[in-house]
C-alpha cells in the first residue's frame, strides 16, 4: 500500500474536519517548539531558552503552518495536477480524483511557491499583531538585509521554500497516514486532544496576562519589547541571583567557621582554667583527667555510698 494510503479528512463532516485540523495543529506547534529550542541552542542564542510566546512546549505559529501546508499539498494535488508525470513511489494517491490540468512537476513549482509565500504571509500577521497589539516583538530580524519592520525577511522566505520543498517530497504523505491513524482511532486520541488543548488554553490566558503587563509599560514608554532580549534579561538576572546566593553561601561559611574556632577556643580555655597550673593533664601527664568539680562530686558519692 502506498504510504498516502487514503484521504484521512473526511471533507463531509465539519467535526471530524475540525478534529483533524485540531490534531495537525498540536502536532505542528509541539514540534516547532522542538525545533526552535534545538535551533536557539546551537545556532542563535547558544543557550537553552523556552521559545515564543507561551510557557508550555507548544508554537501556534508552526501550528498553523502545518494546517497551512496541509491545506495546500492537499488541494494542489486535487485540483491542480491531472496525474501525470507523479514518481513511481506515489502513483498510488488513492482518494485523489486528479481533477487539474497540470502535471507533476508544474504542479510541485506551485506547491512550492505557495508555501514559500504563505509561510512568510502567516509569518508577518503573527509577528505584525504582537507588535500592534501588545508592542511586543516575538522575533526580530532587523539584523537581515531586506527586512519588512523586522518581522520577514527574504532569507527566512527563502528558508520556508525549503521547508516547503522538504515537506511536499518527504513529510506530506506521512502527514496523511497519521491522519488515517488519527481518524480510524478518533474517539481515543479526541480524550488526548481536549486534554492537551485545555492546558494550551490555560497556558494561552496566563500568558496573555504577562503580555498585558509588557505591553501597559511598553506602551506608557512608547517602544516596543523584544521578547528574545527581554528572556535574555531574565535568563541572566536568574544568574546573577544565584551568583550572589552562592557568594553569600560562602561568606556564612566563612563566617560560620570562623565562629566555631573562636567558640572552641573559648571553650577550651574556660576547661583549662579549671585544672591546676592551667593545663589540662592528659594520659602521658596524669593519672586522671578529672576536674575538680567532678572529682569532688566522685567524693560526694563515695562519702554517701559509705554512710
Amino acid at each position: 500500500m502506498s504510504i498516502y494510503a487514503s484521504v484521512a479528512i473526511n471533507l463531509d463532516g465539519a467535526f471530524s474536519l475540525f478534529l483533524s485540523y485540531l490534531y495537525l495543529f498540536i502536532i505542528g506547534s509541539f514540534l516547532g517548539w522542538v525545533i526552535e529550542v534545538f535551533f536557539r541552542r546551537f545556532f542563535s542564542m547558544k543557550r537553552w531558552t523556552n521559545p515564543g510566546f507561551l510557557k508550555g512546549p507548544c508554537l501556534p505559529l508552526y501550528g498553523f503552518g502545518l494546517c497551512l501546508l496541509f491545506t495546500i499539498c492537499y488541494c494542489s494535488l486535487e485540483y491542480i495536477c491531472n496525474g501525470e508525470g507523479v514518481p513511481a513511489y506515489l502513483n498510488e494517491l488513492e482518494g485523489y480524483t486528479y481533477k487539474g490540468n497540470l502535471n507533476f512537476t508544474y504542479t510541485s513549482l506551485i506547491v512550492i511557491a505557495l508555501i514559500g509565500v504563505g509561510m512568510t504571509l502567516l509569518e508577518y500577521l503573527a509577528g505584525i499583531i504582537f507588535v500592534k497589539g501588545f508592542n511586543i516583538k516575538l522575533w526580530d530580524y532587523s539584523s537581515l538585509k531586506g527586512n519588512i519592520q523586522g518581522i520577514i525577511c527574504p532569507l527566512f522566505s527563502l528558508i520556508w521554500i525549503l521547508v516547503g520543498v522538504i515537506y511536499w517530497f518527504l513529510i506530506h504523505p506521512f502527514i496523511n497516514r497519521s491522519l488515517e491513524f488519527f481518524t480510524n482511532h478518533i474517539w481515543g486520541i479526541t480524550f488526548v486532544l481536549g486534554a492537551y488543548f485545555s492546558l494550551l488554553i490555560y497556558d494561552f490566558i496566563q500568558s496573555c496576562r504577562l503580555a498585558g503587563k509588557l505591553s501597559g509599560v511598553a506602551k506608557k514608554n512608547k517602544f516596543v519589547v523584544d521578547l528574545s532580549k527581554y528572556q535574555l534579561n531574565i535568563h541572566l538576572d536568574k544568574l546573577k541571583k544565584n551568583k550572589d546566593a552562592v557568594w553569600f553561601s560562602d561568606q556564612a561559611e566563612m563566617a560560620a567557621s570562623k565562629l566555631k574556632t573562636k567558640f572552641g577556643e573559648l571553650t577550651y580555655d574556660i576547661k583549662r582554667h579549671m585544672y591546676v597550673n592551667n593545663e589540662i593533664p592528659t594520659v602521658a601527664s596524669a593519672k586522671s583527667d578529672e576536674t575538680p568539680r567532678t572529682k569532688a562530686e566522685r567524693l560526694s558519692k563515695d562519702k554517701d555510698l559509705k554512710k
